[in-house]
């Protein structure tokens, strides 16, 4: 029995050892500071306790005590994006102080002086006032968005749609995707959880990856500056850090949806009749694309074991439906009197894509000195039919096709509507982090 133990915690300490070299990508960051007396001389041997304010998202129930060393200085590092209240208790000569709502952001340092009054006297701050830390440590340009602030901001469904709220990010029109800093979408890290999500074979990131808003709890761009544990990325990085569970139980549920029945018509477009010498050009009215696009959601975050454990669920499927009315055209003959186009056939195709986003994520903190947390993200995606044309085409209506067998001859809209296909994802993260 003794020797089963020994193999059991030798396992445990393995790994807990390769959850911090499995994750080069950072999850984290940091508060650091001086504690001062009124004449600003140092105060060693504080107590400084940095506690999350509220118990929301992936920083619930983090809370660490670190004492200030002979220079009054501390250093709390490895600490989840959130908010916090950094306070520190009446000590010989002096009161307590307690700052409140410090915010720390992934992959930064912030910088937070605490002031002591002498006698009895305590110490009360709301730091809120402050947009964002200023980390004077390190010369990274970032720039981090909170669920706060995403709330706020005018968007689509999924986390690419607020990129554009990060100064230099911009549509690459061209090759698609974003440009950061004048880089390729090309040259762009994408990171979800500290796991590496970059489609280097078609750059930038695949759709499925594309998480929406309801599981993101943190998205930063990195334009420049950054560490050399990115080297992939010669443009940005794009890091996304999802949200977690708390002591309070929480649900969301509702759906949004995008129909063509509220967009207007498109407009008539001018085309020349390339068979006729020195032809007259003509409009020509295309069909709206009818489609409907339906974002349901529901969510259900709380406790396992209340100040220890917690949990957040999330199914957020991103359906896609979308009928497209074809009309083929043929050009005009000079023995056609008015010499207009001609409606050779009219068939409509249709097409169903699917994103499942199912993702769940354990928050655990056995100890003080122990913090766990796990993620799983299911996001397969699937396709029923095929779209060929646009709404307007001047080639040709495809011929049937004989499969033989059971099949047997299909025209191309009954085959256009078989083709399709799944693709299959799942990412799995996990990480155990003591204090260094």
């Amino acid at each position: 029995m003794r020797n089963y133990c020994k193999t059991l915690i030798s396992m445990l300490s393995m790994l807990v050892l390769l959850s911090a070299i499995a994750f080069g990508q950072e999850q984290t960051g940091s508060i650091e500071g001086n504690v001062k007396d009124v004449n600003g001389a140092v105060v060693p041997n504080v107590a400084v306790t940095i506690k999350n304010a509220g118990g929301v998202g992936s920083a619930a129930g983090f809370s660490r005590t670190i004492n200030t060393d002979s220079n009054g200085f501390f250093r709390v590092v490895q600490i989840p994006p959130g908010s916090y209240t950094v306070s520190t208790v009446a000590t010989s000569g002096f009161g307590a102080a307690t700052y409140e709502n410090v915010t720390v952001v992934l992959g930064k340092i912030t910088q937070l002086d605490i002031d002591l009054k002498a006698g009895s006297t305590s110490v009360s701050v709301d730091v809120a006032a402050s947009d964002a830390p200023v980390d004077t440590t390190g010369s990274e340009i970032s720039t981090s968005i909170s669920a706060k602030k995403i709330e706020l901001l005018p968007k689509g469904v999924d986390f690419t749609s607020a990129l554009k709220a990060s100064p230099g990010t911009r549509p690459d029109t061209l090759a698609g995707g974003f440009s950061i800093d004048g880089a390729t979408n090309a040259e762009n890290s994408f990171v979800i959880d500290g796991q590496e999500v970059t489609n280097y074979n078609h750059a930038g990131i695949n759709r499925n990856n594309q998480v929406p808003f309801q599981l993101v709890q943190e998205l930063q761009v990195k334009s420049s500056g950054f560490d050399a544990e990115f080297g992939g990325a010669t443009g940005g990085v794009i890091s996304v850090v999802t949200k977690g569970g708390s002591n309070d139980w929480h649900g969301e549920f509702g759906t949004q949806f995008r129909t063509s029945k509220l967009d207007g018509n498109p407009r008539p477009t001018l085309q020349r009749y390339a068979s006729l010498t020195g032809g007259p050009a003509d409009y020509v009215n295309n069909p709206k694309p009818a489609y409907n696009h339906f974002f349901p959601t529901a969510n259900l975050s709380g406790p396992i074991v209340k100040d220890r454990v917690w949990f957040f669920t999330s199914w957020s499927p991103q359906i896609f439906s979308q009928t497209n009315r074809v009309i083929h055209y043929r050009n005009p003959t000079n023995a056609l009197p008015d010499r207009r186009f001609v409606v050779d056939d009219t068939r409509s195709y249709s097409t169903t894509q699917t994103f499942e986003y199912g993702f769940a994520r354990i928050d655990a903190q056995p100890f003080s000195k122990l913090r766990m947390n796990g993620t799983f993200l299911w996001n397969p995606s699937h396709t029923e039919g095929l779209l060929p044309f646009g709404t307007q085409t001047f080639s040709a209506p495809e011929g049937p096709v004989n499969f033989g067998g059971n099949i047997g001859t299909l025209d191309s809209v009954e085959y256009r509507a078989r083709q399709g296909g799944r693709n299959t994802a799942n990412n799995v993260t996990y990480q155990a982090v003591t204090p260094r």
